[in-house]
């Protein structure tokens, strides 16, 4: 996933939250990665939310992605 390709955010939550549908994405062949803005603003000593932490898809996979956690969510 880093060969340039855009990555959108398609979900923010808890650690836990974010590796649950991590590990289902993956279940369905979408591959992600999450972005822990709670860890990089605390080691930086800026304030954060400690569940903002972002899963993150390539462009071309985002509308399977949300379907696959709304799915989830129901």
């Amino acid at each position: 996933m880093d060969d340039g390709r855009r990555l959108i955010c398609v979900f923010v939550g808890s650690k836990v939250d974010v590796e649950y549908y991590k590990e289902r994405l993956e279940e369905n062949g979408i591959l992600s990665m999450t972005k822990d803005n709670f860890r990089s603003k605390t080691i930086a000593g800026i304030g954060a939310v400690p569940n903002s932490i972002e899963l993150l898809v390539e462009e071309l996979n985002v509308e399977k992605a949300l379907e696959c956690i709304k799915s989830l969510q129901a």
